[in-house]
């Protein structure tokens, strides 16, 4: 395995650019909540490495790290819209950083969720 992406180097990069490409025209989707999702998130990574790839780095990673994520977040019965939320903004996190949205199928158990559509 080669070397990790710095996660505190690309969530400030992406804070910067998102800084520069706001959120227009919803709220819910505003770039401090994005930012602060995204946040946390990073956070879980630095607490939880991802042993088999660079989740910052390998599309693969990401979808695998993304689920667990999800899993996690469930684990304190996190409301649907509330993760369906925070995949959205990871989904924005994940374009920016080149690998494109997270793979539906990979973190949406069938139902609700599953119907984000990206």
């Amino acid at each position: 395995m080669g070397l990790m992406t710095s996660i505190p180097a690309s969530l400030s990069a992406f804070t910067s650019w998102l800084a520069a490409h706001p959120v227009a025209g919803d709220a819910t989707f505003s770039g401090s909540s994005v930012r602060y999702q995204v946040a946390r998130y990073c956070e879980y990574l630095a607490a939880n490495p991802w042993p088999f790839a660079d989740p910052l780095g390998d599309a693969a990673a990401r979808d695998g790290a993304v689920s667990a994520y999800r899993e996690y977040l469930d684990t304190f019965n996190a409301p649907g819209e509330t993760i369906a939320t925070v995949l959205v903004s990871l989904d924005r996190f994940y374009v920016f950083l080149g690998l494109g949205p997270v793979r539906v199928g990979a973190v949406s158990p069938p139902g609700p969720l599953a119907a984000r559509g990206t």
